[in-house]
């Protein structure tokens, strides 16, 4: 063994005992030794010397293996923790060495075939190391899994899965949502998909669809939905082609983004940039014709004597040209108004 093994022993016989050790050190087994004969002892010895393994005698003085497997179990639910438990008896019925396995040992071995003993404790020690390798994996599954669905429903976009051989179609908790469903709520597929997809782009979709099958390795596309609520929402989706060896698609992945937020804002910031432009020509067309009368008139009455105008005929057409401009000036302020 690469490291040094904390081994719990319950032995009650010196001559055993001897047996044991000399066994786990012809194995190779690094080890360091701990020996228990009674159960306060045992109790302490978890707590404090911390085993690796515990091998145990079925027969000791007021005390067996049976309560023994029981307060290891106990310990470990407690620490959360995993000690291979190899039971080490004079003999042993088959009867109670099944029950000893179903009751969780690791091992049961007979004093007379100790040889067996270190390769038992190897086997027990990379069985509860695959298992906590497979422990910490599906935690790191689950984790980003629950991280995925938090980013899906932030972002506010779903993934699905197609299996064009199955037929069977997978949703993300967020795609359920974008079409109004809660999670779950409803089996997915091809149909059900269309049922909800806006009546004028189901058509183009389902060529897109279809083309992405045949030829292509990727694909993206917008169409709109009318959710369960009757809710019009624009999409974006991106679709992942899986082929096979053969060229033959098998699967589709996707990702769908609800972009109804920024379609309307797309079309009011087109509105406005329209508006804009209704303003623009307004001050560069409509204000100049009012602005050069006026500009005229004042230039008239500065080139010739009093007596050569009609002072009061030129007033009042300075007086229509003002009040023209000042209507135009009205004009674009309504029209700037409706921007804000």
């Amino acid at each position: 063994m690469e490291t040094l093994l904390r081994i719990l022993i319950l032995e009650d016989s010196p001559e055993d005992l001897d047996l044991v050790e000399r066994e786990l050190k012809r194995g190779g087994i690094e080890f360091t030794s701990a020996v228990v004969k009674k159960k306060e002892e045992y109790e302490k010895a978890l707590r404090e010397f911390l085993p690796d393994v515990i091998l145990s005698d079925h027969s000791l003085p007021q005390f067996n293996s049976i309560e023994a497997m029981q307060i290891w179990k106990d310990f470990q639910k407690e620490r959360n923790i995993s000690i291979p438990f190899i039971l080490i008896t004079g003999s042993v019925s088959e009867e109670f060495a099944v029950q000893s396995i179903k009751a969780g040992a690791d091992d049961y071995i007979l004093k007379d075939r100790l040889k067996r003993l270190p390769n038992s404790i190897k086997s027990a020690l990379e069985k509860i190391k695959l298992e906590k390798e497979r422990v910490n994996y599906m935690s790191e599954v689950i984790a980003q899994s629950a991280l995925m669905k938090e980013a899906e429903h932030m972002a506010n976009f779903g993934s699905w899965q197609v299996n064009l051989i199955t037929g069977k179609h997978q949703w993300s908790d967020e795609a359920f949502r974008i079409f109004g469903f809660t999670p779950g709520e409803i089996d997915p597929d091809y149909t059900k998909f269309f049922q909800y997809v806006h009546p004028e782009d189901k058509d183009g979709l389902k060529h897109i669809i279809n083309e992405a099958i045949t030829s292509l390795p990727f694909q993206e596309c917008e169409y709109r939905i009318i959710d369960k609520a009757q809710n019009i929402k624009s999409l974006h989706s991106k679709i992942l082609v899986k082929r096979d060896e053969q060229q033959r698609a098998y699967l589709l992945i996707g990702f769908t983004l609800d972009i109804t937020k920024q379609k309307k804002q797309t079309v009011a910031m087109e509105i406005q940039n329209q508006k804009l432009m209704e303003i623009a020509w307004v001050q560069s067309h409509e204000v100049r014709a009012p602005l050069a009368r006026i500009m005229g008139l004042t230039e008239l009455l500065k080139r010739y004597p009093d007596d050569k105008i009609d002072l009061k005929d030129a007033l009042g057409h300075l007086l229509n040209s003002a009040n023209d401009l000042d209507e135009i000036i009205r004009k674009i302020v309504r029209k700037t108004e409706e921007i804000v």
